[in-house]
């Protein structure tokens, strides 16, 4: 009888000690970041003469796509070569008229198929750009695009396939507040509805993310912008891990920014990182922060290293063959610049 009672116990401890491991592989809490690589002394200035304000960047085939979001020029997305960064072309003629941008959004790139879908804010579409048009034509307008719902906003997005786009959406609640959430659409057919895992103690502001997919390695991840917070999801939606920083439930939390973008490379996140308050306040000067930093984490949610590039910078992508990040600086003379990804 005393051996039966011990074997059930020792099984149920068995089952309590995975359960366990289960939580706590899944629940992930970095205390620290503090394995800090310094890249200051080593960035590029990548040299252009064209006048570029805010911008996002994207990689697709051999280019590296620059999408104006200042309207500083009459065409808005400015392609270079990505590996002399020689000039090719610009798209994205801004205006009113059919195939023209009024207000430009987030850019998603479909790899496979070499298309640019371009979001119209203003128009409330998405235009789609096909490489190739874009090469052979200076002036070329699309004449295909897709309505934007509005329920759903489309913003951080990408393609699980040619058919099938994931990323984070807009969720209006009024004329003035929104909060975001994991969306699925189908591009032929122009469906979307709610997907994936959401983070229950997030909600209102704190559910602002950004969003990047990595087919290749099967997951895709959420970046948050109000709170510490990294969620890592397989392609089905499903909860792989919560990676809590040093700055969840912060006191200050509510005045604080943390993640602003977020891109994949070679199965690692790397996602840039502020910590900080929200806002910079210089004299009568305000602004928002910038981040400075980069936290590079497995795929698993292991932190990796944490570095530093010096200078204020507002966007950044990876470009994998070249094993370089290329980042918008706000500090610098010389706003594109680059710098080698540092070996591990």
């Amino acid at each position: 009888m005393k051996t039966r009672a011990f074997l059930l116990y020792s099984f149920l401890m068995f089952l309590t000690g995975c359960n366990t491991n289960d939580v706590s592989k899944t629940e992930i809490v970095q205390k620290h970041r503090d394995i800090i690589v310094d890249v200051s002394e080593s960035i590029v200035d990548i040299k252009t003469e064209i006048i570029l304000g805010s911008s996002y960047l994207y990689i697709i085939d051999d280019i590296l796509v620059v999408a104006d979001m200042s309207h500083k020029a009459d065409r808005c997305i400015h392609l270079f070569n990505k590996n002399s960064f020689e000039y090719i072309a610009s798209t994205g003629i801004i205006g009113r008229g059919p195939g023209e941008i009024t207000n430009l959004g987030k850019i998603g790139i479909d790899e496979k198929s070499e298309i640019l879908w371009v979001a119209d804010f203003g128009k409330k579409v998405m235009h789609k750009f096909p490489l190739d048009s874009i090469l052979a034509n200076n002036n070329f307008k699309p004449t295909t695009c897709l309505e934007m719902h509005d329920e759903l906003i489309l913003f951080h997005f990408g393609f699980l396939n040619d058919s099938i786009v994931l990323g984070r959406a807009m969720h209006p609640l009024s004329h003035s507040t929104f909060d975001m959430t994991n969306t699925k659409l189908n591009v032929n057919t122009n469906e979307i509805e709610r997907f994936g895992y959401e983070n229950p103690e997030c909600s209102g502001k704190t559910k602002i993310a950004s969003f990047s997919l990595s087919v290749e390695n099967s997951f895709y991840v959420n970046c948050y912008d109000e709170c510490d917070l990294i969620t890592i999801c397989d392609l089905d939606g499903n909860l792989k891990h919560n990676v809590y920083g040093p700055g969840w439930n912060d006191k200050d939390q509510d005045r604080k920014s943390y993640f602003f973008g977020s891109d994949i490379f070679n199965g690692k996140i790397v996602a840039a990182y502020i910590g900080d308050l929200a806002f910079v306040f210089k004299g009568n000067f305000t602004r928002g922060a910038a981040p400075s930093t980069l936290i590079v984490s497995e795929k698993d949610g292991r932190y990796l290293k944490t570095i530093n590039t010096g200078y204020e910078f507002e966007r950044f992508c990876i470009d994998e063959e070249n094993k370089r990040i290329i980042a918008y600086f706000i500090d610098r003379e010389e706003p594109l610049g680059y710098f080698n990804i540092p070996v591990e």
